[in-house]
Order: C-alpha cells, then sequence, then structure tokens
C-alpha cells in the first residue's frame, strides 16, 4: 500500500514536533533535506500549518519552541483549526 502525501506530511510535522520538544534545534533547510521537501514547503508547516506551537528562531537561526510554550495549547489550538474546516 502506498503512502498518501497527507501520511507524509502528518508525519514530517508530528516530526518536527518531536524534534522540538527534544530541543534538537534543526534548521529550515536541514529539515528540508530530511524530509526531501523544499524550504518552502517546511516553512508552511512551521509558520501555518504548526502555527499554534508558537514556533520560533534562536539567534543562529535554529527551530525552537517560544517561551512559555505550553504543548497542550498548541494542540487546542490545531483543534479547533480543524473544527473551523468541517
Amino acid at each position: 500500500m502506498s503512502q498518501k502525501s497527507y501520511d507524509k506530511a502528518l508525519f514530517r510535522l508530528l516530526s518536527i514536533i518531536l524534534m522540538l520538544a527534544k530541543d534538537e534545534r534543526p534548521t529550515i533547510s536541514s529539515l528540508a533535506e530530511e524530509f526531501n521537501v523544499s524550504q518552502r514547503t517546511i516553512q508552511t508547516d512551521v509558520y501555518t500549518r504548526l502555527y499554534g506551537f508558537n514556533i520560533t528562531k534562536d539567534k543562529l537561526g535554529r527551530l525552537v519552541f517560544g517561551e512559555m510554550f505550553d504543548m497542550f495549547d498548541g494542540i487546542e489550538v490545531l483543534s479547533q483549526k480543524a473544527k473551523m474546516r468541517r
């Protein structure tokens, strides 16, 4: 059974969240290379699809969760967005 595009996107989004939760601090370009997608796709993932997770960049341009980040607040924002799309 082949993977659907939304399966790949979901895997990528969850992977990004887990990396940040483990304080791995990836860059946009390293994520694009790892997932074999464009930097623009990663930017859309981080700044649009994962908007509620308060992802920012540190002084070296690496992705991190913003100050006072609460994982459950991010999940709540995603849940609300999903309900609005129905």
